[in-house]
């Protein structure tokens, strides 16, 4: 097998009836972000959610490989580049279909393309991205807008935590902030856990008032 490494993104197509295409808006690059499948869109709001990734493009780049006598196309899902300085090329794939023959071979071509290139090539299906309750509850801390929070209510919640020796519970917390509105408290709390000022466990669980609410000490 043969491979030559081009560069040249992709141009997305227009989704048809028959295929599920569409864009994700970014909180992390603020942009559209287009993906060709649901588990794609998913693995976008990872991206946007893990504060190790400081960078990510969507089929950057396009790898030529000749095989069985036949020139082939490979265009890897995703160009991420994280706080170590390091560059990954992600490839999404449903479980079921990385044990199919010419997906094999992509991931072949792909790893021969990134170690020349000195990144790192990771395969990733549903098991990696969705566990649990995550995609779910970053749905519900991403519905929160920066516009809608407020600094001196943040303060207030991240010292009343360390108050109570850094462990609550979301009901707890609430309760020691009466004096703020329930719809206020709930916003500034979800953009406090979804830009890691605090923390709680988003994947066992959906987000409750039973919720186990952490300081980033703990």
């Amino acid at each position: 097998m043969e491979v030559y490494f081009m560069n040249g993104s992709r141009k997305i197509k227009a989704s048809s009836k028959l295929s599920i295409r569409g864009k994700h808006n970014s909180t992390k690059m603020y942009r559209m972000i287009p993906w060709e499948s649901t588990l794609e869109r998913d693995f976008i709001k990872l991206l946007d959610f893990d504060p190790t990734v400081v960078y990510f493009e969507f089929q950057p780049l396009r790898i030529d490989y000749l095989y069985k006598g036949k020139q082939k196309k490979y265009y890897p899902d995703f160009l991420v580049q994280k706080s170590n300085s390091k560059r990954y090329i992600y490839e999404v794939k449903a479980f079921e279909q990385t044990k199919e023959e010419i997906n094999k071979i992509k991931f072949q071509v792909g790893k021969m393309y990134s170690r020349n290139k000195g990144m790192d090539y990771i395969v990733i299906t549903e098991k990696d991205i969705r566990k649990g309750f995550l995609i779910e509850n970053i749905d519900l801390l991403t519905e929160v807008r920066y516009e809608t929070t407020s600094k001196r209510v943040m303060t207030e919640i991240v010292n009343k935590l360390d108050d109570l020796e850094g462990r609550t519970t979301k009901a707890n917390l609430r309760g020691n902030l009466s004096h703020i509105s329930k719809r206020e408290f709930d916003c500034n709390l979800y953009y406090l856990i979804y830009t890691h000022q605090i923390k709680t466990d988003l994947i066992s669980v959906l987000l409750n008032e039973h919720s186990i609410i952490l300081g980033c000490d703990c």
